[in-house]
């Protein structure tokens, strides 16, 4: 977390990541089926493939975490074109627009309400073996690549909802 270099930003193929990211965890085991709701026409974003692996890799661990012994787990992972969101870069206040969204869904019990403003915070876990690191690391990852990492819950529907938005090449 305390890196002070940026990765190496290159074009980088968002659904490959996701695969490979979904191969680790359903090669250990724990994880229901993973379901990919996939935009076939999204071009490549611009990032760090190995940083965008390990993204995923995190946010799929704790949505199995999420999901495990719960009746009928499900966890799906979408992408899209949501055109509109622009940021701007702290370095040098320019602003980025990051139209392309990633988002890992789980339909398990959701966060904790008294943590769900602090849950990208180091130290910040509601898991009785967890360290906090895990999204703290997503997000220090995906502001690296000059994108944006969001969080919510919809109750109605019984769905926690991660999202990551990106910029194009």
């Amino acid at each position: 977390l305390s890196r002070r270099t940026a990765p190496v930003l290159a074009p980088c193929n968002l659904h490959e990541a996701v695969r490979r990211a979904r191969a680790v965890i359903e090669a250990g085991g724990r994880s229901p089926q993973i379901a990919e709701e996939f935009d076939p026409s999204l071009p490549a974003v611009l990032g760090n493939a190995d940083s965008l692996v390990q993204v995923l890799i995190n946010l799929l661990a704790n949505a199995a975490d999420a999901v495990s012994g719960i009746e009928d787990p499900r966890i799906v992972v979408r992408t899209r074109f949501a055109s509109g969101l622009q940021l701007h870069r702290a370095a040098d206040g320019q602003p980025v627009r990051l139209p392309i969204e990633l988002r890992v869904s789980d339909n398990g019990p959701g966060i904790d309400p008294v943590l769900r403003d602090h849950i990208f915070e180091p130290f910040v876990t509601g898991k009785k073996s967890g360290q906090g690191l895990g999204l703290a690391l997503v997000r220090r990852l995906v502001t690296d690549m000059s994108g944006r990492v969001t969080h919510d819950r919809d109750e109605a529907g019984g769905w926690t909802h991660f999202r990551i938005h990106l910029p194009l090449v």
